[in-house]
């Protein structure tokens, strides 16, 4: 085989590269996350202050290939233990130490493990580093990919960007499914095809897919529930779609979260369509359960916004009319305390993350 062909081996050990770090120190490129305490951040690093790196701390940044720099220079390459390393350090010392209510604090620590996280898998793709190793690497960093936008959903746009972070999270899982192509064990498989399922609902190409496998995979509880998501949702048969997606654990809940909004916006649709009736009047706290809410009063707004009636009294009631239904824009996704706080318990979200939590699934029929 011709040497040329062979990928680069990473020969860095740290998490930054020195020649970037003293590159980087240098011209002051220094993210708050990465300086030494006690040291000022924000506004006060352009104010003249010389700051100074904390080589523990620091994370090789991700690299446009357009920016003529050099990609595949080993001492630049970091292998795959400390890719692992890397991973861990981000979600374990950084996401773990996040205060939830601080949206500056929230915004700082999304920004910067976003970008070393897809530094991390430049760094695994310039290697071509594929089954078990690529694999344990890509599911981690899944699973910050998959609970963030939940996370960091009330974040302005130039903190978060929604389509960005839709297609780092694609193209890892594209990556991952390639992986799990290779040789090797593969412990999570089931649990990230079930996942791939719940983010990419209805998409028949992944589900097809999934029906390929072996049966080892396609009998696993988490992947059938999935499956069984899937048909009710093509079969736009909301009251089951709910009540299985009630089964869901933490991190399925957040894979599956962006699609909310859309099925309770297509579930009021057919129960206006099937209950159409100036004589018919739906009780509004059962609908709320059935459609997973977690109060009466943001269904009762979601309705008024569509057109539809709600009666006043001690049990309101939702009217259904067809000809009063309106298109409206869809609701940004929220707070869910059924589908995703109560099912987080008492774990932090770097645990989430990691999966370490027992996984439960009922029986689900076809």
């Amino acid at each position: 085989m011709d040497r040329s062909s062979l990928p680069p081996v990473g020969l860095c050990l740290d998490m930054c590269p020195e020649k970037e770090r003293k590159e980087r120190e240098k011209h002051q490129r220094l993210h708050p996350l990465e300086i030494q305490n006690g040291q000022p951040v924000g506004k006060k690093i352009r104010r003249g202050k010389y700051i100074i790196a904390d080589p523990g701390r620091m994370v090789k940044e991700y690299s446009r290939p357009a920016a003529g720099k050099e990609l595949s220079s080993p001492s630049e390459l970091r292998p795959p233990a400390t890719l692992l390393k890397t991973v861990h350090y981000l979600l374990m010392e950084i996401w773990e130490n996040i205060n939830e209510r601080d949206l500056a604090n929230v915004a700082l620590a999304y920004t910067f493990v976003f970008d070393r996280l897809r530094a991390v898998r430049q760094d695994l793709t310039v290697q071509r580093i594929q089954g078990t190793e690529g694999a344990v690497l890509l599911e981690e960093s899944l699973g910050f990919l998959l609970c963030a936008p939940y996370i960091v959903r009330q974040l302005p746009p130039e903190d978060y960007c929604e389509v960005l972070h839709a297609t780092q999270l694609r193209e890892s899982f594209a990556e991952l499914m390639d992986c799990y192509r290779g040789c090797g064990k593969f412990p999570r498989q089931a649990e990230f095809q079930a996942l791939l399922l719940l983010y990419d609902l209805g998409n028949m190409d992944a589900i097809n897919k999934v029906l390929q496998l072996p049966h080892s995979i396609q009998g696993n509880p988490q992947v059938r529930l999935a499956l069984a998501i899937n048909k009710a949702f093509m079969e736009n048969n909301w009251v089951r779609l709910f009540r299985l997606v009630r089964q869901l654990d933490c991190l399925q809940a957040c894979a599956f979260h962006h699609h909310l909004t859309k099925c309770r916006d297509q579930a009021l649709r057919t129960y206006t369509h099937g209950y159409s009736s100036r004589n018919c009047r739906f009780p509004l706290d059962h609908l709320a359960w059935l459609l997973m809410l977690d109060s009466p009063l943001t269904l009762s707004d979601m309705c008024q916004r569509r057109g539809l009636g709600i009666t006043s009294g001690e049990k309101p009631t939702v009217l259904f009319l067809k000809s009063s239904f309106k298109d409206v824009e869809l609701e940004s996704p929220g707070k869910e305390i059924q589908l995703v706080e109560m099912k987080k318990k008492d774990r932090s979200w770097a645990e989430v993350m990691k999966g370490e939590e027992d996984v439960h699934c009922e029986r689900v029929h076809f």
